[in-house]
């Protein structure tokens, strides 16, 4: 089975003339580096394979991509903490522990860090030293779920989806901080107090991370649409429908989150489609369908190529950005769902099999490959010698368990790298399934 703008004239000028940390391209400061969601770090590649410079345990899986301010920097893990660390040695500096896993990538603005959870609250620390500045309550999180999910039986029961990995990661942006939630809402917050500025409602759970540029705010979500609202007064611009899949529901919904590059929104969904949008008026420009696998990750340019991976099609490639048509591909021999990252001339993509692989930005050449430590215990035993799955392997432990066992449990196993990678001074950082955050020189 395949895993799977009403238009705001802003003025480029103006948008150029105010700003922070959190809107200039190629930052540190949130997912992705900044609020278009880049994906491009102003670091050297590192083009031999890289030993471990440290490692920090939790106590959960680190699905969350982290963030970096001077010498700290700051993730979520399941084990309900945010974590900061020293940059350089890996020591804990402190945690906030939470009421419930933190799957949200946080963000860091004017000494305060943002971050959400799967206790249903939203937080405001002291990036110093992690002390509460506020909190502000949603109605609450939860996972996506459906009748006969993904094929599951009884088809009459519900089943919860647990490739639901991430929760809305924030951005901040004109004083103001942007997220969504389990409950259906977007909202935006007051950045200094946490007071309610807005809140727009949706027909589904948001956990994608949005996206800012032109004035506008751009997410996706279950409920199979991205939206562009005004980032000022939370209008609806306008909103794009995607995929829909009624019967086992796998189908369907925006996971990954949007990147913007010119004035073109790109996206994937679980549809199964890589979506290339005019950012301003919502006009589909193009869409490329990925052979039934979804697309989970936040695609990167480079050029003229718009770099993306996916799912269970275990693809990864390059298309021109501009109409779609492909430059290059290859197959990976493993999903992948952590979104890539570009630092110089070449992309670094995590594996839902443990790895975290290096390959050229102009062929898509593999570079190198680097495993977590739960590859090299392989729990299950169905690796091959090339990090791909073995599928008998996998299949009869599958029938041997009654169904007990599912694919998902093989890549958390291995400690998927469901966290997207961030590169600064030619050290990649991101986090595993299998508790652990990673350093790599």
């Amino acid at each position: 089975m395949k895993y799977l703008l009403i238009i705001s004239f802003v003025s480029l000028a103006a948008l150029n003339s105010c700003k922070t940390k959190s809107t200039e391209i190629g930052g540190y400061a949130m997912f992705r580096g900044d609020a278009r969601h880049s994906g491009i770090y102003p670091s050297g590649e590192v083009s031999d394979k890289p030993h471990l410079k440290w490692r920090f345990k939790t106590n959960g899986y680190v699905n969350s991509s982290p963030a970096i301010e001077g010498d700290h920097i700051y993730f979520g893990s399941a084990d309900s903490n945010l974590y900061c660390l020293d940059i350089k040695t890996g020591s804990l500096l402190w945690k906030f522990t939470t009421g419930g896993a933190v799957g949200s990538s946080p963000a860091i603005e004017s000494g305060t860090v943002y971050f959400g959870s799967h206790d249903g609250k939203f937080y405001a620390l002291n990036a110093a030293d992690g002390t509460v500045k506020w909190t502000f309550d949603t109605p609450g999180e939860k996972l996506y779920s459906g009748k006969n999910l993904h094929g599951m039986e009884p088809k009459d029961s519900v089943f919860v989806d647990r490739w639901d990995f991430w929760l809305s990661s924030p951005v901040v942006y004109h004083g103001k901080v942007y997220f969504g939630s389990g409950s259906g809402y977007f909202y935006a917050l007051d950045a200094l107090s946490g007071k309610e500025v807005w809140k727009f409602k949706t027909g589904g759970i948001i956990h994608s991370s949005p996206a800012i540029a032109f004035g506008n705010v751009y997410f996706g979500g279950w409920d199979t649409y991205m939206h562009a609202l005004n980032a000022e007064s939370g209008a609806e611009i306008w909103k794009f429908k995607t995929g829909v899949d009624t019967v086992i529901h796998n189908q369907t919904g925006i996971t990954g989150s949007a990147m913007i590059a010119d004035s073109m929104l790109y996206f994937g969904c679980r549809d199964s489609y890589l979506y290339a949008l005019n950012a301003l008026t919502g006009k589909l420009a193009w869409k490329k369908y990925n052979d039934g696998g979804w697309v989970s990750v936040t695609p990167v340019v480079s050029g003229d190529k718009l770099i993306y991976s996916s799912g269970s099609s275990t693809l990864f490639g390059a298309l021109n950005k501009k109409t779609g048509d492909s430059i290059y591909k290859q197959n990976l021999g493993t999903a992948t769902f952590a979104s890539p990252s570009i630092a110089g001339n070449a992309v670094y993509q995590g594996t839902f099999s443990g790895t975290m692989i290096a390959l050229d930005v102009n062929s898509g050449k593999t570079l190198w490959t680097f495993e977590v430590e739960a590859v090299k215990q392989d729990k299950y035993g169905i690796l091959n010698p090339d990090h791909t799955v073995n599928e008998k392997k996998e299949l009869a432990i599958k029938e041997k368990s009654g169904g007990k066992i599912r694919g998902i449990d093989f890549g958390l196993s291995l400690g998927a790298v469901l966290s997207s990678p961030v590169i600064k001074d030619k050290v990649i950082y991101f986090g595993s399934s299998d508790g652990k955050f990673y350093a790599l020189e």
